[in-house]
């Protein structure tokens, strides 16, 4: 989809990893991927051409749960463009809520099917359905929603992939390919998964409403052949998006050292951690430094203990914090995740975590809102105590540009712009910029991105509501 969150889009651009592994899954078919979030301004344009021109048979559409208005939209500018053709959505939100989804007359209007939860072998089944002149009952194919004549059918729930079996990712299948990081067209980037799932279950987290507290692993040569393969088409930087690498430290490691030994560690690697992972295993982040990690996503989200244990997050403030000087002590950039909104936060409890997420020194810091996720515990919670104030409006649901929840003492609006201010004070802080990984190694691309988000950010500030202009 088009829609991004804009801090994550002005440092980088990266693509959508999930409808390039469903075509990886087709094979025998002529397949294209576009990727929507590389032709904001000209969508209709864009997606009017190309329906003309490819004449698909079934298109299928994947959004984030802030994003689906935007689906839904898109796929009634196809129908309107093309009746015949058969429409598929899937991805988080349409897996959380087809029940929901399917009461809704737009959806039957414009949806002929509904993919839940992993699409690899649900998308390849439908295809080969409809190829053999099943259309009229998908009866068979688990994990899939389906419209009959008398209303929408939901087949039984599809098992957990094994990962051995799912193919490659088809990237070369993609129409635009303009993924950069730092809008520097000269570092192209791309994106890898080594594992699935998560079997920690923090508040505020849907992925075990995808595939349960489940942790599944990729086999390390299929990894290092999917990376020497990009590599071999020119990628500089690699995101591994993976919901937990770091519960598995074996396999991390055996991963690290498959990079070194294959010469692959000439490109930069960013990716996802958790802080007790890295804290309880200090020789792992000297081995992810040989083999390029270089940034360096942490989940530290408070150093308060309370707070902590409130969202049911594994961590500490001490392990925070030896995690932090552990990634400063390797020479890898830190961007530390916080978030703000708690339903004891008031202006003192804000200012504090922010002070003390400072004091780890990160690279960056990623500030986001306690957001209500459908199927989540902590939506649950906050809608018991009357702190939601957005509760379907799933368009604002992005963590980052809309604040969703009040605290038991701030309003909707307070948080927001606490957030905000808490920014401001980044922007100016020399304990940010001075040794800044980004700024050493990015310079000019690092200070657009910087002096784009204070623009931004002031304005939020003077004009804001509780939503980003």
């Amino acid at each position: 989809m088009p829609d991004c969150v804009k801090l994550i889009d002005s440092l980088a651009r990266f693509p959508n990893l999930g409808i390039v592994s469903l075509a990886g899954s087709l094979t025998g078919h002529e397949v294209r991927v576009l990727d929507l979030v590389t032709c904001r301004g000209k969508v209709e344009k864009t997606i009017s051409e190309l329906i003309n021109e490819f004449k698909p048979e079934l298109v299928g559409l994947s959004a984030m749960t802030f994003q689906f208005d935007t689906l839904m939209k898109i796929a009634a500018l196809i129908k309107g463009i093309q009746p015949e053709i058969k429409i598929a959505a899937g991805g988080y939100h349409v897996s959380l809520l087809y029940d929901k989804l399917a009461e809704s007359k737009h959806v039957f209007e414009n949806l002929d099917y509904l993919v839940r939860g992993e699409g690899e072998f649900t998308f390849a089944e439908l295809v080969s359905s409809l190829e053999n002149g099943n259309a009229s009952d998908m009866s068979e194919v688990a994990g899939l929603s389906w419209k009959s004549e008398s209303g929408w059918k939901h087949n039984k729930d599809r098992e957990l992939a094994d990962l051995e079996k799912i193919p490659l990712p088809a990237r070369d299948r993609r129409i635009c390919k303009e993924f950069y990081f730092l809008n520097n067209r000269n570092y192209p980037v791309d994106v890898i998964e080594t594992s699935r799932g998560c079997p920690f279950n923090c508040k505020f987290c849907c992925i075990t409403q995808m595939y349960g507290r489940v942790f599944r692993k990729y086999p390390v040569g299929r990894v290092v052949n999917d990376i020497r393969n990009m590599k071999e088409h020119g990628i500089k930087g690699i995101f591994i998006t993976d919901d937990n690498i770091t519960y598995d430290i074996q396999h991390l490691k055996e991963l690290c050292n498959a990079i070194i030994d294959h010469g692959l560690n000439d490109i930069l690697f960013m990716v996802q951690v958790t802080a007790a992972g890295l804290a309880a295993n200090p020789d792992l982040v000297e081995l992810m430094s040989r083999a390029n990690f270089r940034i360096v996503f942490v989940g530290f989200e408070s150093m308060d203990p309370a707070t902590l244990k409130e969202i049911s997050k594994p961590t500490s403030p001490e392990t925070n914090r030896k995690t932090a000087r552990l990634l400063r002590e390797n020479k890898i950039g830190i961007i530390a995740s916080v978030i703000v909104g708690h339903p004891a936060d008031d202006r003192g409890s804000i200012s504090e975590n922010f002070r003390n997420i400072r004091n780890l020194h990160p690279d960056i810091i990623y500030p986001l809102y306690l957001t209500p996720y459908p199927k989540t515990k902590i939506r649950e919670e906050l809608l018991k105590e009357g702190l939601v104030v957005n509760i379907d409006d799933y368009s604002r649901y992005d963590c980052f540009s809309s604040c969703n929840v009040k605290t038991r003492h701030l309003s909707q609006k307070e948080v927001f712009v606490c957030l905000r201010k808490e920014m401001l004070h980044d922007f100016f802080d020399p304990r940010h910029l001075f040794q800044n990984y980004f700024l050493k190694n990015w310079g000019f691309s690092f200070v657009w991105a910087i002096a784009h988000n204070l623009l931004r950010t002031l304005l939020d500030i003077l004009f804001g509501s509780g939503r980003s202009r």
